[in-house]
């Protein structure tokens, strides 16, 4: 009998992919990171140093100030979760050329 791979479920909300400076300000001061990806209810984050998990956090990206919570975290990155769901003309601020050169 041949095994199957299980297929991870699909995410309720689409991510969108994009490579964006931005600054996140933690209990350990401001950093400059770079969002991979973001959809109303998180971003994919990476920075120079690794991020506190577990801790609270503002992301900034041009006008747009978002408190979060960093869920994970670890040498390639960290995953943040946003307290407030970002509406679609929040992200499409954040993306557009430009925007966010903090």
């Amino acid at each position: 009998m041949a095994a199957t791979a299980k297929k991870a479920p699909p995410r309720e909300i689409a991510r969108k992919r994009v490579l964006l400076r931005g600054t996140l300000f933690t209990p350990h001061g401001a950093q400059t990171i770079w969002i991979r990806d973001i959809s109303p209810a998180g971003a994919q984050v990476t920075s120079e140093d690794r991020l506190p998990a577990g801790c609270d956090v503002i992301l900034k990206r041009g006008g747009i100030f978002a408190a979060a919570r960093v869920i994970r975290s670890n040498e390639g990155g960290a995953e943040v979760t946003f307290y407030r769901h970002l509406d679609e003309r929040d992200i499409a601020s954040a993306v557009q050329p430009g925007v966010g050169r903090d």
